[in-house]
């Protein structure tokens, strides 16, 4: 995220709110989307990016979807 936003990875925590504070806009979080696809092997619904708004919710988001697919490592 930080690379396609082109905020200073140290600014980036959870509660950063990603369009206010980072200012993504949707053709950012497209890209965004389709870097952690690739990289992580999983696909992630448009819908399931509805109730996204921090960094924090994306990140859990992620880490579901990528457990449900790869199975969980807990």
């Amino acid at each position: 995220m930080s690379s396609i936003s082109r905020i200073d990875i140290e600014e980036l925590d959870s509660d950063v709110r990603i369009r206010e504070e980072l200012g993504v806009d949707s053709l950012m979080a497209m890209e965004i989307v389709a870097t952690c696809e690739k990289h992580l092997d999983i696909c992630i619904d448009e819908g399931q990016l509805y109730d996204v708004e921090t960094i924090g919710d994306f990140e859990r988001l992620i880490v579901t979807i990528y457990n449900e697919k790869h199975g969980s490592k807990n």
